[in-house]
């Protein structure tokens, strides 16, 4: 642990946490043609570990499953502020490293302001907690996805792309949805603690969608580093499941029906 306080962990060791692809898949990322959009390759090659990603229980959980009376309501409360605060310490590490790539060629996508959520979630978790930034759980996980964010805006920062590319897909993708489902279930009223979610309607959702995409093929890259590119996107939704993992472990409320994901309707379909 560093001077202040953040968790470090050997590179060698993060990559062994994080870097999970199958021999097969990294073939694939070898052999396959870099002439199709960079949005296609970035849909179709990270297609399975979104899923798993969508699948995971604890989001099943929290946005599709029913909680029953006062208790169950504040039982399920809980569980979306922690949620909300792994996002935070996610979005604050990505747009801190952000000023690294202004006026770079990587700048029309990364500088995207619907990417910029921190914000947000610190209003959300000031409505629901009274103090954004009071102390509260972050995982292991989450902490070792933020550090990932902070090595590849040092190391090799075309690979932003591919955690603003899963960011949108996870959080932005599905977010009128999610909005409507947490008003409902805390009676909101307004966008009082539904920020975050809250920021796009249906509508706008579809043009930020084509404008996300042109900004992505629009960027100048060779063909290995969108590989690359796709590479990382799936570590990204990996590691974005086992945060989700993280925070079901021991949940109350929240029991495994199989060995860790759960197959059932998605907010963002």
């Amino acid at each position: 642990m560093s001077a202040s306080g953040s968790l470090r962990l050997p590179r060698t060791e993060q990559s062994a946490r994080v870097r999970r692809l199958s021999e097969s898949e990294a073939r694939a990322l070898e052999t396959s043609p870099a002439a199709a959009p960079l949005s296609v390759l970035l849909t179709e090659g990270t297609a399975r570990a979104h899923e798993q990603a969508e699948r995971a229980l604890f989001l099943q959980s929290l946005f599709t499953d029913s909680w029953e009376g006062v208790y169950g309501q504040f039982v399920q409360a809980q569980h979306y502020v922690n949620y909300l605060r792994q996002l935070h310490t996610l979005y604050a590490a990505f747009e801190g490293v952000l000023p690294r790539v202004a006026r770079t060629a990587l700048t029309p996508m990364l500088l995207m302001p619907e990417l910029r959520r921190a914000e947000a979630l610190e209003e959300d978790l000031g409505y629901f907690c009274g103090e954004p930034r009071g102390e509260g759980f972050v995982c292991v996980e989450t902490r070792l996805h933020a550090e990932r964010l902070r090595e590849v805006a040092e190391d090799a920062p075309h690979l932003l792309v591919a955690h603003a590319y899963a960011r949108c897909v996870l959080d932005v993708f599905c977010a009128p949805a999610r909005a409507r489902v947490v008003a409902r279930a805390f009676d909101l009223d307004g966008d009082q603690g539904t920020r975050f979610h809250a920021a796009f309607t249906d509508a706008e959702m579809t043009e930020f969608r084509v404008r996300l995409h042109s900004r992505i093929d629009g960027l100048e890259l060779e063909e290995d580093e969108a590989r690359e590119i796709v590479q990382e996107a799936r570590m990204a939704f990996r590691l974005h499941a086992l945060v989700c993992d993280e925070l079901a472990r021991g949940a109350t409320g929240i029991a495994a029906s199989g060995p860790g994901y759960r197959v059932g309707f998605s907010v963002s379909q």
